[in-house]
């Protein structure tokens, strides 16, 4: 591929028929030059936000939760976090800012396949930027004793969308082309290694009813496990576990995020919005476990943070609020009070309370 996103997926319908909907996604989001992610920060700006570019204090919670793992662990030096897709660097800031007893232990590991986004991140670690080093991909040797992290990542890999069709059958959706505009079609499965989990998936729906199935978790959970000698797996995404995550969404649960000028459709404007799909957390529990790690129960973004401190913390900024107000610091009192309203939107119900939280264990004793 050496022309612009949509060239390249002309081209490649032309040359070669229509796309299994997963190699479309994967080009929207990722083409070399278009892709939405090799042009935008993740995360940041009018499209969506996530739990970092809300509020510091989640980097901070998670300083937290990193300090348990170290202290799990017997207190390592070097502690190593590999992040995958941290786009700004906010979650890293924030938790390098508070590390505290760990802070000479902590080093962190920006998995990054773009440098325009790396240069990003240096500039917001500033001068913490030299505990920090930058790879492509993970599972690089060697392991490393620490923590791989990936927070609001899975929900962008690509996926594979079926139909169920009447009589039980599964159709795949493809995109093609009908002049110069990029339609869909249904076909048949792209691999036969979609026959299986395809069943199981449509066992619980009805004819006319979508769900997507993402192959990449499997390798992807075995790459997190190669990048680790020992310690832990923390995962903070959107998604369900089965079969609800198929009952509850008929539809499917591919979303799309971008400019206000752009239309719902994930074939319009490629490159120019992102394109989610929920996390199936039950495939994702067998490909850890696959992968050799321990799993610790599911728990919400809420809980977590809860038991974090995050009810603590901001109880003490409203009383820090309150008495600035009562001392006649309006201004400051004001801003407490903004930051007190960022903070609980992290642990909202029916907001970013409800993402879904794995962490689960290699080599090492399961997290309090």
């Amino acid at each position: 591929m050496t022309g612009s996103l949509i060239e390249d997926l002309r081209g490649t319908i032309g040359s070669t028929g229509p796309l299994p909907f997963i190699d479309f996604m994967r080009l929207a989001l990722y083409h070399p030059t278009d892709g939405y992610y090799a042009t935008r920060v993740p995360g940041h700006g009018s499209d969506y936000r996530t739990s970092p570019s809300i509020s510091s204090w989640f980097g901070r919670l998670v300083a937290r939760q990193l300090e348990a793992m170290w202290e799990a662990l017997g207190t390592p030096d070097p502690f190593w976090v590999v992040e995958v897709g941290a786009g700004r660097g906010d979650l890293a800031a924030g938790a390098m800012e508070v590390a505290g007893p760990m802070s000479d232990a902590l080093h962190w590991r920006f998995v990054e396949r773009f440098e325009r986004v790396g240069s990003w991140q240096r500039r917001r670690l500033g001068t913490a930027a030299t505990s920090a080093e930058w790879a492509p991909a993970l599972g690089e040797p060697p392991g490393v004793v620490g923590c791989v992290l990936a927070n609001e990542v899975l929900d962008n890999f690509p996926v594979h969308t079926l139909e169920v069709s009447d009589g039980d059958g599964v159709r795949e959706v493809y995109v093609d082309l009908d002049g110069n505009k990029l339609i869909e079609r249904l076909g048949p499965l792209s691999t036969p290694a979609l026959a299986e989990p395809a069943q199981r998936a449509a066992r619980h729906l009805g004819g006319g009813d979508r769900f997507e199935l993402c192959p990449e978790l499997e390798a992807w959970c075995c790459q997190a496990a190669q990048a680790l000698e020992r310690g832990y797996l923390l995962l903070v995404d959107y998604g369900g576990v089965e079969p609800e995550i198929w009952l509850d969404h008929p539809e499917g649960t591919l979303a799309t995020h971008g400019p206000a000028d752009v239309g719902p459709s994930p074939l319009e404007d490629p490159g120019r919005k992102d394109i989610t799909a929920k996390v199936n957390f039950s495939a994702v529990l067998r490909a850890v476990d696959a992968a050799g790690f321990c799993p610790q129960p599911l728990v919400t973004q809420r809980t977590w943070l809860l038991s974090l401190g995050l009810a603590q913390i901001a109880d003490e900024i409203d009383a820090a609020g309150f008495q600035a107000a009562l001392e006649g610091w309006l201004e400051q009192a004001e801003v407490l009070q903004g930051e007190l309203g960022l903070l609980l939107e992290l642990g909202a119900v029916g907001g970013l309370g409800d993402l879904l939280v794995l962490r689960a264990a290699k080599r090492a004793p399961a997290l309090a």
